[in-house]
């Protein structure tokens, strides 16, 4: 068997296909550190089924998989394949060539095949057992086992031995043998154990068995002797049951008889009843026409009243009326005298400021004189302007209150003729729908069916309406239970935000903010981040969310003293008056606005108020934040790693290039929690905004049913007031129209003079806002002028005695004319709202004379309405007439009721005959059927004993009927004291003394097998000591041979350290290098323990042979000639077995057959070179 070649795809760093062919002899595979050589050893223990990713130097199995370079993107396949020849069939397999292949994808899916097959682990396993080849075999030898043979311990080099004599299995089913004795053994005290609880129990048992056999056979006795008893009470019960069934079929005849006669009776009182029931419908409908007719009277009389009680109410509407337009009269006539009065007093007041005037032009020629005018005129022409200004505004707030007054007298007026005009309207209704009624009484019938139709639509929109408001119902339903999810979430992240992490003293500090009036709270507090970047930030900032921001250094400082004289914690401020904005250069900006992925920079995200403009700056205006990683670094690569980015996903690439990255299991941080916390406050004001709409749907929806109820209900009473309106006929066409005429002129003429009040008001708003805004002025320049005055005033305090009293008198001169003049003004302006009122009082006037000759010709109306409606009569005679034949009636339904009664009477004694029958029929049926009853248990006993054969009882009834129940009695009390007599215990004896049989030769099967797995063992022990000492000596003859070959001479030896205990003695190493004296292993040096251990691996390889066997870098240790030896000596052991060698030695390349070189041309992917060195040795001596 040779190993033929092995191809390797995507297995660590060999990302290409690479097929390696191994020729016979020794292979040599060389390469610089960290060019992949050990991947090729691993590529093939790998493949033959090794499961350690640490052994592969790997933490998970997916490490194996090609991970990508600078260049290459990393691959989602790792395959390798090992191809043997198999033509000797040293393989367990029928092929003579074997290739065995596994596969893993990233998705973490492996497959391992043999010849192309999908195959298992177990069946590659089993593919090299017993051949001295695997993943863990002294075929694939590193310096690893190298350093393990000369560091271990002498028990654990037996394990060497033993693997090389093949004892494992031997030992494996020593193991499995002593866990199946121990288990046996288990089994067997288990057993035991409940066989003796059985044997414990069979006494008990036989003993209880025995007394109910006892019991049964008295009970048999008993259940005899009870028989004949039986027997003897069912002859008697015989004969009672004969006599009985005689009384019941004389008494069943008598009842037939009695019968008869009250069907007879009730045959007449039924033709009587139905007599009377077609009598009483007669009333019936009799009465239902008396009450017809006397509703019909009552409404003549009541429509009579009504149109009487109308009339006296427009009389006396009439009356108040007129009693108002003497009252307007009156208020008129004093209205005028007032307007003359204070049209004199004018006149005065006008004389009165032509005198003023006068006075104060005399008092300033005198100021002129006296040099003192200047500033005495400017006080005085600043409080004249003053006062002038004053007055304006007066005036302009006295136009604004008449303006209100007269908006309120349009309302007040608007509404009434408002109320009016719906007076007006439902009168013209009555009279339009009176005149319908008297020209569509033709088509009443008509008009009824279709009133009939439009309530059955009615009907089926109503349902259709209360569908819909279900439907309504269950959606706010639906938006309650949203709404309530969300508030509980929203009140849960309210909780977490008012608990949250933060640092101590930050958390102390807050809790005492009252004391530090500067202190505006944590950075986290006083910015506010989309969802979609509050990572990011949260990311930037890390715990400078936490830094607390203050207005100045002085407030710091108290917060500082007051942390630290209290041991409250350490806080970072950040003081307002001192922190600088940073900025990132203009360059740079327009640089990453080219940059496809740059989101922004960080403080361009966040809002706040203006004063933390500069913190915000300070904290984030050179942070950039981009979409993902790698724009990340593309960013900081573009501008030389000078400043920190972050992705949207909460990375960072540091200024300098270093990188942060990677997530927490913990929650999410304070800016996503407010984030989070908005937007659920934002969904729960859309659910409570929908939700009150749905509500007000809702509501409206539940109107508009009632409406509808309503209107359908008056739809209903409509019909049946049509229906009604069929049967009357209606009269007085000419006075309808004429009423009708009358009130639609009424109406117009209320309607225009409505038209004409909103004209001439409609102007009031804009005027009075133009007011507003011209008082709002002047009070403005009254509070300058003010000011201004104020100022003279203090200027002339020093001036002189005289002049003071020149400008006194001036001063109150002005005032007193000023005053004039406001009060002329006032006066006027009274003199017009006296005017406004006098016109006024002119159209309600006017409007009370309308109403008065409206309500004259609505009594004309009535009049006319009550000379046409005298019916009333007429229908009283005909409800005189059915009264009388409803009289007639009842007199004959009264000599009926006679004759039933009589009837009834005979009838209730025939049926209390008749009861009184049945019940002594029942009685007798009663004792009849307790005498069956007894009958039926007697012979229910008669079964239960096992005796139902009848005939066999005339046999027992011979005996003496008093001595058998003595003798029952003495059989009872016998039995009764078997008690607890427990009957099952013949069926449980016999069960258990099954069991207790089985269970007992169960035993002796598991004592059996007990001894027979001891004697197992001993054989194995037997085999595995036999088979140890074979190979230990063979090995330790080898090892004599190679150590020697080796090192050029000297000698070796393994021996054992118990040689009595070949089961578990250990093996000690003894060497004797040339020129040395003989030592343990352990004192020799490192390269010589290393040759020493490599002479042992070899000389196993001598005592068990393998195809092909592979060494990784075993001579690593070894000086020159050494290493020259070894290769020597692998060249000639290179005849029976093949060397795959990877090495550094040029000692071992010269005696390599074929050179494989492995290179990373490109960074982190491995190639391979491949040189036959005897192929290039010939073709070197040709060229020589």
């Amino acid at each position: 068997m040779k190993l033929k070649s092995l191809e390797i795809n995507g297995f660590k760093s060999f990302a290409d296909k690479t097929v390696i062919d191994f020729m016979p002899g020794m292979t040599g595979i060389v390469g610089p550190n960290g060019s992949g050589k050990s991947n090729i050893i691993e590529a093939i223990r790998w493949v033959m089924g090794e499961q350690s990713a640490k052994g592969l130097r790997g933490n998970t199995m997916a490490d194996v998989i090609f991970g990508g370079s600078k260049k290459r993107p990393a691959l989602g396949r790792a395959s390798v394949s090992m191809t043997i020849d198999n033509s000797d069939h040293y393989l367990h397999s029928a092929f003579d060539e074997v290739q065995i292949s596994r596969r893993l994808y990233r998705n973490g899916d492996a497959e391992y095949l043999i010849n192309g097959v999908k195959s298992r682990l177990k069946d590659i396993t089993d593919l090299f057992v017993d051949t001295g080849l695997g993943r863990e075999s002294f075929s694939i030898i590193n310096q690893g086992k190298v350093e393990a043979i000369f560091n271990a311990k002498a028990e654990d080099r037996r394990a060497i031995i033993e693997d090389v004599a093949g004892v494992f299995k031997y030992k494996q089913n020593k193991n499995k043998s002593q866990n199946q004795l121990l288990q046996t053994q288990e089994n067997l005290d288990r057993l035991l154990d409940i066989i003796k609880e059985i044997s414990d129990r069979l006494q008990p048992l036989e003993k209880q068995a025995d007394e109910a056999e006892e019991f049964l056979s008295l009970r048999k006795q008993f259940d005899r002797l009870k028989l004949v008893k039986i027997a003897r009470v069912k002859k008697d019960l015989s004969a009672k049951e004969l006599t009985t069934q005689s009384e019941i079929t004389a008494l069943t005849k008598k009842i037939e008889q009695v019968e008869k006669k009250l069907g007879d009776k009730t045959s007449k009182e039924d033709l009587i009843d139905s007599q009377s029931n077609e009598l009483e419908n007669k009333l019936n409908n009799l009465n239902h026409l008396v009450e017809e007719l006397t509703q019909k009277y009552e409404h003549a009389l009541g429509e009579n009243n009504l149109q009487k009680q109308k009339r006296d109410s427009l009389e006396h509407n009439r009356d108040l009326l007129n009693s108002e337009q003497t009252k307007l009269k009156q208020q008129l006539q004093e209205l005028a005298d007032k307007t003359n009065r204070l049209k004199q007093q004018i006149e005065e007041e006008k004389k009165s400021q032509e005198k003023a005037e006068q006075q104060v032009k005399e008092i300033t020629d005198k100021l002129a004189k006296s040099g003192q005018l200047s500033e005495q005129d400017k006080l005085a022409n600043l409080r004249n302007n003053y006062v002038q200004s004053m007055q304006d505004a007066a005036s302009l707030s006295n136009q604004l209150i008449n303006l209100d007054k007269e908006k309120l007298r349009y309302d007040a007026r608007k509404k009434s003729l408002s109320t009016l005009s719906q007076q007006l309207k439902e009168k013209l209704s009555e009279k339009r729908a009176a005149l319908n009624k008297i020209e569509n009484s033709e088509s009443a019938s008509k008009d009824s069916k279709d009133l009939e139709e439009q309530s059955a639509h009615f009907s089926k929109q109503l349902n259709q309406k209360k569908a819909e408001l279900s439907a309504l119902e269950k959606q706010h339903s639906d938006l309650l239970a949203s709404y309530n999810q969300i508030r509980i979430r929203s009140e849960s992240l309210q909780n977490a935000n008012a608990n949250l992490d933060l640092f101590v003293g930050v958390r102390n500090l807050l809790a005492n903010r009252q004391s530090f009036p500067g202190l505006f709270g944590t950075v986290a507090e006083l910015i506010k981040v989309d969802a979609q970047y509050a990572l990011a930030i949260e990311t930037a900032l890390g715990a400078g969310l936490q830094n607390i921001v203050v207005d100045s250094q002085s407030t710091a400082k108290k917060a500082i003293e007051f942390l630290t004289s209290r041991r409250l914690g350490r806080v970072t401020f950040l003081p307002i008056e001192v922190i600088k904005a940073r900025y990132l250069p203009a360059n740079i900006r327009s640089q990453l606005d080219q940059e496809k992925d740059f989101i922004g920079i960080g403080a361009a995200l966040i809002r706040s108020e203006k004063k933390y403009s500069n913190i915000i700056e300070n904290l984030l205006g050179t942070t950039l934040i981009a979409a993902n990683l790698n724009a990340a670094f593309r960013i900081s690569k573009l501008l030389n790693q000078r400043y920190r980015v972050v992705t949207i996903d909460g990375h960072i690439v540091n200024a300098g290039g270093s990188i942060t990255g990677g997530a927490n299991r913990h929650q999410s941080g304070l800016l996503s929690k407010r984030a989070e916390l908005d937007q659920l406050n934002k969904q729960l004001d859309d659910l409570k905004k929908e939700g009150q709409k749905v509500n007000q749907l809702i509501d409206d929806s539940q109107k508009e049913i009632a409406v509808d109820e309503n209107k359908f209900i008056e739809l209903r009473n409509s019909i049946v007031a049509k229906k009604e309106s069929l049967q009357l006929q209606v009269g007085g066409k000419k006075i309808a129209e004429d009423a009708l005429n009358q009130a639609e002129k009424q109406f117009q003429s209320n309607q225009l003079e409505i038209n004409q009040l909103e004209d001439e008001f409609s102007s009031i708003p804009k005027t009075r806002e133009k007011l507003a805004a011209q008082v709002e002025s002047l009070q403005e320049k009254n509070d300058q002028l003010s000011s201004e005055i104020n100022t003279l005033e203090v200027s002339l305090l020093d001036a002189r005695s005289s002049a003071k009293q020149q400008n006194s008198r001036l001063l109150t001169s002005r005032e007193n004319l000023a005053a004039i003049k406001v009060q002329i003004q006032a006066d006027s302006k009274q003199a017009g709202e006296l005017s406004d009122q006098k016109n006024r009082l002119g159209n309600e006037l006017s409007d009370n004379q309308k109403q008065i000759d409206l309500l004259n010709n609505q009594l004309e109306v009535l009049d006319n309405t009550l000379k046409n409606t005298g019916n009333a009569e007429q229908i009283s005679d005909n409800l005189k007439s059915v009264n009388l034949n409803r009289d007639q009636f009842v007199e004959k339904k009264q000599k009926l009721n006679q004759e039933e009664n009589s009837l009834k009477v005979e009838i209730k004694q025939l049926q209390l005959e008749l009861r009184q029958l049945l019940d002594r029929k029942n009685r007798f049926d009663t004792k009849l059927a307790t005498v069956k009853s007894r009958l039926d248990e007697n012979l229910q006993d008669l079964k239960d004993i096992g005796e139902p054969d009848i005939s066999k009882l005339d046999l027992l009834e011979k005996e003496d009927f008093q001595s058998i129940s003595s003798r029952l009695n003495a059989l009872k009390s016998e039995l009764a004291k078997h008690n607890a007599v427990n009957l099952a215990a013949i069926d449980e004896l016999k069960r258990v003394k099954e069991r207790y049989d089985f269970l007992t030769g169960q035993r002796d099967d598991l004592i059996t097998a007990s001894e027979n797995l001891k004697v197992a063992m001993q054989e194995m022990d037997h085999e595995v000591v036999t088979r140890f000492k074979k190979t230990f000596d063979a090995v330790a003859e080898q090892f004599k041979r190679t150590f020697s070959e080796l090192f050029a001479g000297g000698q070796a030896s393994l021996e054992l350290t118990d040689p009595k205990d070949l089961l578990t003695s250990g093996i000690e190493i003894r060497v004797q290098p040339p020129g040395k004296k003989l030592q343990r292993l352990s004192l020799l040096s490192g390269g010589e323990k290393a040759l020493t251990a490599i002479a042992l691996l070899l000389a196993i390889l001598l005592v068990h042979p393998v195809p092909f066997a592979i060494l990784d870098e075993t001579e690593a240790a070894l000086d020159e000639s050494n290493v020259d030896n070894f290769g020597r000596f692998l060249r000639d052991f290179g005849e029976n077995t093949q060397f795959i060698v990877i090495t550094h030695r040029k000692g071992t390349m010269r005696y390599a057959n074929v050179l494989y070189g492995v290179t990373m041309q490109e960074p982190g992917v491995s190639t391979m070179v491949s040189v036959d060195l005897e192929k290039a040795g010939t073709a070197l001596e040709d060229v020589k």
